[in-house]
Parts: C-alpha cells; sequence; structure tokens
C-alpha cells in the first residue's frame, strides 16, 4: 500500500518530507534574512545580512515544555461534546506583532509580491519554499523593490527571511535566536508567525495538503489564509483534514503592489472576530480589503466573477482567429481608458493559472462551452512553455511587452477627457 506522503502532490510531499518529526535533519539548510538596511551587501549567493550571524538552521528534538505555548495539535472534544479552548482564535497582542512575522508559502510571482506589501510597514515577513531557485528569486525582486516602495509610502521596510525548512518558517520567526549549545531558545517559540498565506499553483488537494500540514505546525492562534483565485475556503475546509477551519479563509490578493485590493471570504465557519482583525492589518500595510458577507459562498469571490467572462471570451476570440492579442487589447485599452488589456494581464498571472483556472470553471459549470478556447490555449501556449511573463514569451512575446511598458509609461499621466453622454 502506498504511503500517505506518496499520495500527495509532489510540492506537498516535499513539504512534508522537509520536516522530519523528530531528529536531526540530515540536510542543514540556512535561513537568509534580505538585509533592507543601508549597510547591506551583496555576497556570492545573492544578498546577504550584515556580516552579524548566519544561523543554520537544523531540525533538532526540542522539549515538549518548550513547545507547550505554541502547540496545535488536534485536541478531542470534552466530556459535553465541545472543543477545547484551543479551538478558539484569540487576536495576537499588538506588540507581538513586531516580532511575530506574515509567513508566505510559495515564493512565486504572487508570493513574493504580497510578501513585499505586508513587509512595507516595518512588520516582518517569512517566505517558505522548497525550490532554491524561486527563493533566490524572491530575494532579487524583495530586494530591488522593497526600498522604493516603502519610499513612495513614507514607510520602512520590515525584515523579510527566506527559508526552505518548514520548522524554521512554522515555529520561529524566520531568523531565530540560539542559545550557546546552537539551539533555538524557547523565546524564540513566541515569535512563530500570526498569519500564514499560502500562494501555490491552483490545485485544490495541493492546497489542502499543504494547509493542513501548516494547521499542525503553526501557533493556536495563526490566521490560515489562501490566495486562490477559484477555489474557496470552504472547498479546502470540506476536502482536506482541517482541525480548526475556523481559522481559515479566503484572501486574494491580485498583481501587488500596484493591485492594493484583496477579497476576504469565509471557509463557512470561520470566526467572526478575524475579519475586523486582518482587515485592520491590512489597512496599515496599505491593502484595501474588501469583504463578502460571512453567509455568501460566492465562486470566483467578487472580480473573478467578472474577469472570468472577459478572459474566457477573449480566449475564444484569439481561438476563432477573429482578433491578435495586440488588437483585443488596444480596444480594450481605448474604450475603458485603462492602461492594460486582458491579454497584457493573461500573461502577468500566467497563462498555465489561466488554464487551471478556466478548467476548475468548466468542472463547475459544464455548460460554459469553453472547451476549445481552453484546448488553444494549452496547445499553442501551455504545452510550449509559453506562460507569459514567468517564461518570457506569452500571448505577447517578451519584447512586445517591454515595448508595451514602455508605451504605458509614456502614456500614464495624459489627460483623459471623457465624451460627454458617454
Amino acid at each position: 500500500m502506498a504511503s500517505t506522503t506518496s499520495r500527495l502532490p509532489p510540492l506537498a510531499r516535499g513539504v512534508i518530507q522537509g520536516f522530519p518529526a523528530s531528529g536531526k535533519a540530515a540536510l542543514v539548510r540556512a535561513s537568509r534574512p534580505i538585509c533592507t538596511s543601508a549597510g547591506r551587501f551583496r555576497g556570492a549567493q545573492g544578498l546577504l545580512p550584515p556580516p552579524r550571524h548566519t544561523p543554520l538552521i537544523r531540525c533538532c528534538p526540542t522539549p515538549a515544555a518548550q513547545y507547550s505555548p505554541f502547540t496545535t495539535s488536534p485536541r478531542p472534544p470534552d466530556a459535553a461534546g465541545h472543543e477545547s479552548h484551543h479551538s478558539k482564535w484569540r487576536p495576537p497582542s499588538d506588540e507581538s506583532l513586531d516580532q511575530r512575522p506574515v509567513l508566505v508559502v510559495g515564493a512565486g510571482n504572487i508570493g513574493r509580491r504580497v510578501a513585499l506589501v505586508w513587509a512595507s510597514n516595518g512588520r516582518p515577513v517569512t517566505i517558505y519554499d522548497i525550490s532554491p531557485d524561486a527563493l533566490h528569486s524572491a530575494v532579487e525582486y524583495i530586494t530591488d523593490n522593497l526600498g522604493s516602495f516603502c519610499a513612495q509610502r513614507g514607510t520602512h521596510p520590515g525584515h523579510v527571511s527566506t527559508t526552505a525548512d518548514l520548522r524554521t518558517a512554522t515555529s520561529t520567526s524566520g531568523r531565530p535566536d540560539r542559545d550557546s549549545s546552537g539551539a533555538v531558545t524557547a523565546q524564540e517559540h513566541t515569535r512563530a508567525p500570526w498569519m500564514a498565506i499560502e500562494c501555490l499553483p491552483e490545485s485544490l488537494p495541493l492546497k489542502t495538503s499543504v494547509l493542513a500540514l501548516l494547521e499542525r505546525s503553526l501557533p493556536a492562534d495563526c490566521i490560515l489564509a489562501s490566495n486562490s483565485s477559484s477555489l474557496t475556503a470552504a472547498e479546502m475546509a470540506a476536502e482536506g483534514p482541517l482541525a480548526f477551519p475556523h481559522r481559515l479563509l479566503n484572501t486574494h490578493y491580485f498583481i501587488p503592489p500596484r493591485n492594493r485590493m484583496v477579497e476576504l471570504m469565509s471557509s463557512g465557519v470561520t470566526q467572526a472576530a478575524i475579519f475586523p482583525f486582518l482587515a485592520g492589518q491590512m489597512r496599515r500595510v496599505g491593502f484595501v480589503p474588501v469583504v463578502v458577507p460571512r453567509d455568501i459562498q460566492s465562486r470566483g469571490f467578487v472580480f473573478n466573477r467578472i474577469w472570468a467572462a472577459c478572459k474566457r471570451e477573449t480566449l475564444a476570440v484569439l481561438a476563432e482567429g477573429v482578433a491578435r492579442p495586440a488588437d483585443v487589447d488596444a480596444l480594450f485599452r481605448d474604450f475603458f481608458h485603462a492602461e492594460k488589456g486582458p491579454c497584457e494581464r493573461m500573461d502577468e498571472v500566467g497563462l498555465d493559472t489561466v488554464a487551471r483556472v478556466e478548467q476548475h470553471d468548466l468542472e463547475r459549470r459544464p455548460g460554459l462551452g469553453s472547451e476549445p478556447a481552453l484546448a488553444w490555449l494549452r496547445t499553442n501556449y501551455v504545452e510550449r512553455g509559453k506562460l507569459g511573463e514567468k517564461s518570457g514569451d506569452g500571448l505577447f512575446t517578451a519584447d512586445e511587452r517591454d515595448q508595451l511598458k514602455e508605451k504605458h509609461h509614456l502614456e500614464k499621466y495624459k489627460d483623459v477627457e471623457e465624451t460627454s453622454g458617454a
């Protein structure tokens, strides 16, 4: 019989295998802080912190007493059939938020952008990924953009750490203090993340497997947030082995830092107090939250229900040869006075993600009729590795996108006069 781990998606297997249950890990990884101070310098492997120390993360046995304040393993109901008090979410204190990071799981195109905004108001952030290449790319992106973004907002950057070690990501500040013997200090375990945001590919088995693992690994007051653009937290709670779905919700980011709006939606049982608390924290770092009423489950949330129709018809027009991507976007920009059209936006999101979302929509609503357009997208782009911005070429080539960016910059500050009565 196959083991539980072998039945999980590859990324989930990698996450679990990277988190030994006990004993020392055979592979020692470094938790790499991204220094944002004026004294930063570059080393051979990218941006390194000032020459103080680079802590090595070893998964060593930890006494139960040391972990007890932040233990989150499921507990059985009491004799009366009620959940234990550990299942009740309580907001962390304001003081602790200066030391406890936001954990971003997934260092891809969206994850690194979400991390940048959360780190833009002096708050610590940890980025976790099993891919060294993804982490290195995230380091470069944040190094190049965090300082200028904070300068625009008049804020100070927080400390951003990256790690490929799950225990470090979920049970410490991301840059753990150690005692003279090299062990992580007991105080360090009170600095574990107060929120974890999964920014993983649109796969229900993958997301539920990783969320269940995070739930078991994180403190009892840690909010679990999914950045899925098409899967609801209610679906994840129903599909996955989650013990405490009252801590889970959708937080759908778009493409930060340019887009600041975030859609929040309940898992169906998300504790009510989480919404005002999280909305307040989002506003402090510059996000603008929109909360779907707690008793409503909206597949696609708000904007994506509208955007899905636009994407679907755009792909149909392209697949039928009615127009080229440049023509579609030019018409869209002209009519809506928009900076970018739907083809350029899809290239930003990633055509593989667009295809997965459309497939998911078709499974929910078989009568959409978008099968030919989806097949065209997969055959001509996804299967050829033309995924958009993340790979280079997409609906637009990399050179065409560079030209469009220059055009957007030149036209950005032009005055636009609305037609009377339009």
